[in-house]
């Protein structure tokens, strides 16, 4: 993450209690299954993989705490040795293991599977076509990406009917997977006029938001419907 932005997602943030104090939507597994792992900050990611917590401490306590060690910088995780990891209050060597090996597997599916280069509009079209439904309710995607233009992720975007997206939880997004590129896709569906003004207002200020992180906004690509879709 880069410098400034971390202070500015965790205030956008809502702090992470203890695992079983949060509504069932909030907890870490929910929520990946509800928004994918991108939806995520690195402390539930983290309190996913290590499961459970300790005797003394609850498992959102040893997140925090590991995540603090690390300045909130996974790539930092991955130069720890085992002990380093397990002298972290509540961790041990299994857990600490574990991590490693999380990582480890990360690291391998990075260096397997090629960069899915987006320069072009109509990558990204192809891209997020296969998520869309012929459903004529408005549907967003976030597609996110490096400064190559590579794919980094993409995320769908819940929103309530007649609503645009959450601003400050799609600039949350894009801090996480550490963004410096972003597009956002809408599916071709006849919208009320004041709707697709709002719409325009909505891109400015998004565009906006993203500038001032230094993250690129490529704008609205609406996609039309194709055969096939389901």
């Amino acid at each position: 993450m880069r410098p400034g932005t971390l202070e500015l997602a965790l205030k956008m943030e809502t702090g992470l209690k203890n695992i079983r104090e949060l509504s069932v939507a909030d907890r870490p597994r929910e929520k990946l299954i509800q928004l994918g792992a991108v939806g995520l900050s690195n402390t539930e990611l983290i309190a996913i993989i290590l499961r459970s917590g300790s005797q003394a401490l609850p498992l959102a306590t040893i997140c925090k705490s590991l995540v603090e060690v690390i300045d909130d910088n996974v790539s930092k995780l991955g130069s720890l040795s085992v002990e380093q990891i397990a002298k972290v209050k509540g961790i041990g060597e299994v857990k600490a293991i574990t991590l490693l090996a999380a990582i480890e597997l990360g690291k391998r599916s990075l260096r397997q599977a090629p960069p899915l280069s987006l320069k072009d509009d109509t990558t990204v079209e192809t891209l997020i076509s296969a998520y869309l439904t012929t459903e004529d309710t408005v549907q967003y995607h976030l597609v996110l990406m490096n400064n190559r233009h590579e794919l980094l992720a993409t995320s769908e975007l819940e929103t309530e009917k007649g609503k645009l997206p959450d601003l400050k939880a799609m600039i949350k997004l894009s801090l996480e997977a550490g963004a410096t590129e972003i597009m956002l896709c809408r599916n071709d569906i006849k919208l009320p006029s004041r709707f697709c003004d709002q719409e325009k207002a909505f891109i400015i200020q998004l565009d906006a938001a993203a500038s001032m992180l230094k993250i690129k906004m490529r704008g609205l690509l609406v996609i039309e419907k194709k055969e096939g879709l389901k």
